[in-house]
């Protein structure tokens, strides 16, 4: 295989942002192990149909975001990071901004596939739900809507990676809606936002250019860095009250020795808020705290289940 298709294909993972799909996985597997754990009934291939199609919708969710930012802000982003600034100035001279559309209307097609099978599977309502999840998807770059440019972006990416997953993989499992599985998604939610958040700041120059009008644009990186600090808190108040309301085990408290990763990364962001260089560590560092957050929650259930 020449070097040339090696580098087409790695184009295409590197397009999807494949390995940022934990941010929508690991949610969809903890709505999943919960009904598991607390539900009544639980159905594995239920579970796995609705992990894949959460993650089909992310990836179409990805390339059709890049598709509308490939001649707008990505185009005079002077500062991409391996996290934020959109694909065009990495991939720009292997794959075309029609390849985003197609390989976004791919995924969407899959998601749509994997919905099928699960209402032939008697799970009627997943289409209301995935539907709710695909828009959050399109409508959150596409014009005239565009959710990102309004202000409304980072609540979409809250409800769409947080709550509506985990209700959705909820009801795939149990066959109803249950007011716990839309509770238990919103410490993920409020993380996921905490990333979109933090990647808007070496996003802020061309944001502001393109007119993309998100809330960090608005609020400019130096007032922003304080509500990074307050999704941080509410992240841990909401593990606390989910404890509490006995929605997460005792032992989901393990999640709270994740507070040095989340101080470390704050001090990192709080210095560095206009330095798109600086700041990629606390990118990363978010992205990592998501990461070990929802594993621990997944373990937390596990754990309790079996002790």
């Amino acid at each position: 295989m020449s070097a040339e298709v090696i580098s087409r294909n790695k184009s295409y993972i590197m397009g999807t942002r494949l390995p940022f799909v934990s941010a929508s996985v690991l949610p969809a597997i903890l709505g999943s192990v919960w009904s598991w754990v607390y539900g009544s009934e639980f159905y594995l291939l239920n579970a796995l149909l609705g992990v894949f199609g959460v993650c089909f919708l992310h990836l179409g969710a990805n390339t059709l975001n890049d598709y509308f930012d490939w001649e707008e802000s990505d185009k005079i982003n002077r500062f991409v990071t391996p996290f934020s600034g959109g694909s065009r100035s990495r991939l720009e001279n292997i794959l075309t901004r029609k390849t985003f559309l197609y390989m976004s209307v791919i995924f969407f097609i899959l998601a749509f596939a994997a919905g099928i099978l699960l209402i032939i599977m008697d799970r009627p309502l997943v289409l209301l739900i995935g539907t709710l999840g695909g828009l959050c998807g399109i409508l959150y770059s596409m014009k005239p809507f565009s959710f990102q440019s309004r202000g409304l972006g980072e609540l979409i990416i809250f409800l769409a990676f947080g709550p509506l997953i985990t209700l959705g993989t909820g009801y795939i499992n149990s066959g109803v809606f249950r007011p716990e599985y839309f509770l238990i998604g919103i410490p993920n939610g409020i993380v996921v936002a905490n990333i979109l958040w933090i990647n808007e700041f070496p996003d802020y120059e061309a944001d502001k250019n393109a007119g993309k009008r998100n809330l960090v644009v608005r609020m400019g990186t130096a007032n922003a860095r304080l509500v990074y600090l307050a999704l941080e808190m509410l992240f841990y108040v909401f593990v606390v009250l989910l404890d509490y309301l006995k929605l997460y085990p005792v032992s989901a408290l393990i999640i709270l020795l994740s507070i040095p990763i989340a101080m470390k990364t704050s001090k990192l962001m709080w210095k560095n808020h206009n330095d798109p260089v600086a700041i990629i560590p606390a990118q990363a560092g978010t992205i990592k705290f998501q990461m070990i957050t929802a594993v621990l929650t997944i373990i937390s259930f596990i754990i309790d289940k079996f002790i």
